[in-house]
């Protein structure tokens, strides 16, 4: 089964350019929008680094603001981060 992936469209570009980012961080840096999240999040920009290295930390909270911030799937965005905060726990209980 393939990894889950979040639809983003980055605004103003002609002709809209879609990616598929796989993981949180990827979805972050394709957005571009580090100070927006922060505010939207009302975190400070090393609880914002947290959230993008580990996103098992972040909140349900914080997840549906990113999605109505991104204007990204809520479903999606949960998908991709369950999927990758499961792989972690994986990955940690194999060491």
């Amino acid at each position: 089964m393939p990894a889950p992936t979040v639809a983003f469209t980055e605004p103003l570009t002609s002709p809209p350019r879609v990616h598929h980012p796989g993981t949180l961080a990827e979805l972050l840096e394709v957005a571009g929008t580090r100070k927006r999240i922060v505010e939207a999040w009302g975190v400070s920009a090393r609880t914002y680094d947290t959230r993008k290295r580990s996103p098992g930390t972040c909140t349900i909270g914080e997840l549906q603001q990113l999605a109505k911030v991104l204007q990204v799937s809520e479903e999606e965005l949960f998908a991709v981060v369950r999927a990758e905060a499961s792989r972690a726990a994986d990955n940690s209980a194999g060491d």
